[in-house]
């Protein structure tokens, strides 16, 4: 735009009045006009603001409340002060511990029955016979018991007692025995399974041990933020009632905070009984009826670190305690069958026996010692052996299905246990967001509801989501915990 249109733009806005120009040389009508003789309109002067007299935002309500809740929680009768004592209960104390050595013993004893059949075997008897028909007639014709055979008697130089008293020693040495042989080896990988169970049982030992404690330490900081939240929803009641006092709020809103209060109580009652639930099963876990709980200032972080430790992480999932347990009672129930089979076979034994008789005159002679041997032949038992080797079979495809499970199981145990820890990571992140969103919100409400802009329907809600939000961080961190152990010994064998 150029000037002329421009000037005659300003000209016409003059004449219309809709743009005014102050007073000064370069406008010589608007002096004209004011220099104008006439009456005058004096203009009002506009009041200067004092800074000082802008009304301030009154300082934030402070209230001092009191309740018998606020009290913090009971303590436990018995504290642990570290993972090593925690162990040393768990030993002592664990039935699970106590029951899985005791199959340790029970193996131990079936290995040695088995032995015992390869070794030789002496037995000795005592007795005492009297002819009641013919006293004197006690050594003829084999008085002694039929081991005699009758060839004992006055004619043989040897004059028994009529109290006719019988000792007889016998050995046997088994020479050939595939049945026992086998048995044996199936007896010492027996205890090699039991030996594996115990592993096994010791490692769920320390998962549920750690699981007892993450569950404690998380009750016991849900019980302080239970009291946290009812000391806030407490001084929000305190809030509205002053307000109602001074005549600026209304009965509905004391009542809606007291509802929220009520909540608060609520809560914290709750959180105590899942806190002495939660103690009770760590007690449970360490073998003793009674609550226990972690000392003052134990970090769960320490106790952690114990229990990683004790146990150490594995090179394969093969390697884990209960696969092997399982492939080992496969071995088991596969040598099952061939100690069945050769039951079928014939058995040698070499024997020894000696008898000794209570002679007059004199003490005892020794008039017989045999040795020979013994072959027996199994011809036939009725069918016990085949109802044995077909029960043998059915154990052992039941072995095999148990491994084939397990190593599945295993593997979806161990994936869903890493893949756990990223999830609880993620949600612990967004809980942790959700709850600095939820302490601003309900800041902003509490404010709004003290200077009188807000209403007590969104101080209420605005505190329900705070105690959510923080109720769910502390849940959020107890699942962290209990996904980082449970993925730290999923893959992990524990000796102690």
């Amino acid at each position: 735009m150029n000037a002329l249109p421009f000037a005659a733009l300003l000209a016409q806005l003059g004449a219309s009045g809709v743009v005014s120009a102050q007073p000064g040389p370069e406008h010589p009508q608007a002096v004209a006009q004011d220099t104008a003789p006439g009456p005058r309109a004096t203009p009002t002067p506009q009041p200067t603001q004092d800074p000082q007299d802008v009304p301030e935002v009154p300082p934030p309500f402070e209230a001092n409340v009191s309740d018998p809740l606020l009290a913090p929680a009971s303590t436990a009768p018995l504290q642990l002060t570290s993972w090593n004592q925690a162990l040393t209960l768990l030993r002592q104390r664990s039935t699970d511990l106590q029951a899985a050595l005791g199959q340790i013993e029970v193996a131990a004893g079936t290995w040695r029955i088995a032995l015992a059949n390869l070794l030789p075997s002496v037995t000795g008897t005592l007795g005492a016979q009297y002819n009641v028909l013919n006293p004197s007639l006690v050594a003829i014709g084999g008085g002694a018991g039929g081991g005699l055979g009758g060839g004992v008697g006055t004619g043989g130089g040897i004059t028994p007692t009529e109290l006719l008293g019988v000792g007889t020693i016998a050995a046997s040495v088994p020479l050939v025995d595939l049945a026992s042989l086998y048995a044996l080896g199936s007896a010492k990988e027996n205890r090699r399974t039991a030996a594996l169970s115990l592993a096994e049982t010791r490692r769920q030992l320390t998962r549920g041990l750690a699981q007892a404690l993450v569950s404690v330490s998380s009750t016991e900081r849900l019980a302080e933020v239970n009291r946290v939240n009812l000391r806030t929803a407490l001084e929000r009641l305190a809030l509205a009632q002053r307000r109602f006092e001074l005549g600026a709020g209304t009965r509905l809103d004391v009542v809606r905070v007291e509802q929220d209060a009520q909540a608060a109580r609520r809560n914290v009652v709750t959180g105590d009984e899942d806190l002495r639930q939660a103690r009770e099963s760590l007690g449970l876990a360490l073998g003793t009826p009674s609550a226990v709980g972690l000392a003052k200032g134990l970090e769960l972080n320490t106790l952690l670190q114990g229990a990683s430790q004790t146990c150490h992480p594995l090179q394969s999932l093969e390697r884990r305690a209960d696969i092997a347990a399982a492939r080992s009672r496969l071995v088991v129930a596969e040598r099952a069958i061939g100690e069945v089979k050769r039951q079928y076979a014939p058995t040698l034994d070499l024997t020894s026996n000696t008898t000794a008789l209570t002679v007059n005159p004199g003490f005892a002679e020794v008039p017989i010692w045999n040795i020979g041997a013994s072959l027996v032949l199994p011809f036939w038992d009725g069918g016990a052996r085949e109802g044995r080797l077909r029960q043998t079979r059915g154990q052992l495809e039941q072995a095999r299905a148990d491994v084939v499970a397990r190593e599945r199981n295993v593997v979806v145990e161990v994936t869903q246990a890493k893949r756990a820890v990223q999830v609880s990571q993620e949600t612990r992140a967004l809980a942790d967001r959700e709850l600095n969103l939820a302490k601003e919100n309900d800041r902003l409400s509490r404010r709004a509801f003290e200077v009188g802009t807000g209403t007590s329907l969104e101080l209420v809600d605005a505190a329900g989501a705070l105690r959510q939000a923080e109720l769910a961080l502390v849940i959020r961190d107890f699942q962290l915990r209990q996904a980082q152990v449970d993925a730290f010994l999923s893959e992990a064998a524990c000796e102690w």
